[in-house]
């Protein structure tokens, strides 16, 4: 992992940041808490910019032919760090994929995050090399969440990302449409 103070130095490809929307599980890992992929297991590090890395199973031929390997996101893979508009996000909020993680899902988490380097649009949103949440929204009642920890305990464990972190009063079904009408400017 690359830290946010060594980015600093390195040339974006683009001048400033995308800003999208994801869900995060949310898992318990050496007595504290992390913001983890819905889809594959991968665990976002505190204070660290998160890397992509192309996670592509190998053929063996490719393999032996050294094929198959490509800084992420390739445009010919599905690689990469994903963000989409909140509607998206909201559906992978609801129906909570299998990653294959070993770590249970103590939760699950909707925000913002900020994507730079290589971004790639994709069918739903962007696909990019580098990503960090820059606000975290906790729904109040997912059924996953263990009797021990409630709302503002899971909103006081994520602070450790260094960015707004807010319970919201809504459910996972319901906390993209609350969103969007609190973020939505009133006419």
């Amino acid at each position: 992992m690359t830290s946010l103070a060594e980015l600093d130095a390195v040339a974006p490809d683009i001048p400033a940041a995308i800003e999208g929307w994801r869900a995060w599980r949310v898992v318990e890992t050496d007595d504290r808490y992390l913001l983890g992929s819905i889809v594959k297991a991968a665990y976002w590090e505190p204070l660290e910019a998160l890397e992509a890395e192309c996670l592509h199973r190998r053929s063996p031929l490719e393999w032996l032919r050294g094929g198959g390997r490509h800084e992420a996101p390739g445009p010919a893979c599905q690689c990469g760090i994903y963000a989409g508009g909140l509607r998206q996000a909201g559906e992978y909020l609801r129906d909570l994929w299998s990653c294959g993680s070993r770590r249970p899902t103590v939760a699950r988490v909707l925000g913002r995050v900020s994507l730079w380097g290589t971004v790639v649009e994709c069918e739903r949103g962007f696909r990019a090399s580098h990503a960090y949440p820059s606000r975290i929204y906790v729904p109040r009642d997912d059924q996953r969440r263990t009797e021990q920890l409630g709302l503002d305990e899971i909103a006081q464990h994520l602070a450790v990302y260094g960015v707004p972190v807010e319970p919201l009063d809504a459910g996972c079904a319901e906390a993209p449409a609350v969103l969007a009408s609190m973020l939505l400017p009133a006419d």
